[in-house]
């Protein structure tokens, strides 16, 4: 198989990749390991090599000291640990951990945490879904000679890449504006009970 076909076989595979829906998730309490491996095996689609490790018990550690997760119970977590911990492995590589703090902060009870959880899964899929037939077609649309030119491919990873970091551009400005804000209620809420005494 030459790396073209490999390019596609992988566009194919991306193009059907679901990750699992919050009833498919463990619904008892795993270790620390146990939730290592199964986000590892969640999120293979998303990894360059098999050495490359998206989530370690450090990590999750300092997810829990950073406030970003909530503490697992007797050494356990829950499925909502499983979920946000999902989320953070595949967003981290874009957003920074802040970032990801203020976009995740209020998700601490189950039902918060399974809503945004189900909107990140219809869009990551969505999205995932679209952007791989769009690839799978432009390149197999400038393949009409059998070969695939490598300009081309250069300008196609070009374009993919100012989108994304634009997407990632935006993102960051809405975050910065829901971290100023609630630091302006915070201020507000303090100035008012000031002004009450």
């Amino acid at each position: 198989m030459d790396n073209y076909d490999q390019l596609n076989k992988w566009l194919d595979d991306i193009e059907g990749f679901r990750q699992a829906e919050w009833d498919k998730l463990p619904d008892i309490g795993l270790y620390m390991d146990q939730v290592q491996t199964y986000i590892e095996r969640q999120l293979s689609a998303f990894t360059r090599n098999e050495k490359d490790k998206l989530l370690t018990p450090a990590m999750i550690n300092n997810y829990i000291k950073d406030n970003l997760i909530p503490r697992a119970e007797a050494k356990k977590y829950s499925s909502s640990h499983v979920a946000l911990l999902i989320m953070i492995a595949t967003l981290k590589q874009v957003l920074s951990m802040q970032n990801l703090k203020n976009m995740l902060a209020d998700c601490r009870d189950q039902e918060q945490v399974q809503g945004v959880y189900a909107h990140y899964l219809q869009h990551q899929q969505n999205d995932l879904h679209s952007l791989s037939v769009e690839i799978t077609n432009k390149i197999n649309k400038d393949n009409t000679q059998g070969s695939v030119d490598h300009e081309y491919m250069r300008l196609l990873a070009l374009e993919l890449s100012i989108e994304a970091r634009n997407r990632i551009l935006m993102s960051e400005k809405i975050l910065e504006y829901m971290q100023k804000q609630s630091e302006d209620d915070e201020k507000l809420k303090v100035d008012n009970q000031k002004k009450e005494k």
